[in-house]
């Protein structure tokens, strides 16, 4: 993991207690993300945990460039164990599960909104920045 990885999972630590599921979730990582000016995608679709056939469904993450995701939600829906996967992440590393989904367009929130969804959060959330880093 990168140092810009690490610095991006640390910032988010703090949403991933509230009570958004990963739509809401991937809707306020999202716009923090875009304020930042961090390219990504947002997908919607299923999980499932190749080993016990379980699926989580409907599921929302985010997927950045060179195979990296964000997911602060799967853990609480499969299992709290080190082979599913749990915040910034390379998908390549947990052959446990398999994302699949297509897309998914999410609303622009504005600061009052975002405040609120974030319990106040977002503005002590700190995006690093991309300049002289490959993310």
């Amino acid at each position: 993991m990168s140092i810009w990885h690490e610095e991006l999972e640390i910032g988010l630590w703090s949403l991933e207690d509230l009570p958004l599921g990963s739509a809401g979730l991937t809707t306020v990582t999202s716009n923090l993300l875009s304020r930042a000016g961090v390219y990504h995608q947002c997908r919607g679709g299923y999980v499932e945990d190749n080993h016990s056939q379980i699926q989580t469904m409907p599921h929302c993450w985010i997927e950045l460039r060179d195979g990296w995701c964000i997911d602060l939600t799967l853990r609480h829906w499969l299992d709290d164990d080190d082979d599913i996967p749990h915040g910034v992440f390379q998908l390549s590393g947990y052959p446990r599960v398999s994302y699949h989904g297509s897309p998914l367009q999410v609303a622009g929130l504005d600061d009052e909104t975002l405040e609120a969804m974030t319990d106040g959060r977002h503005s002590s959330i700190r995006i690093p920045s991309l300049f002289g880093h490959a993310a």
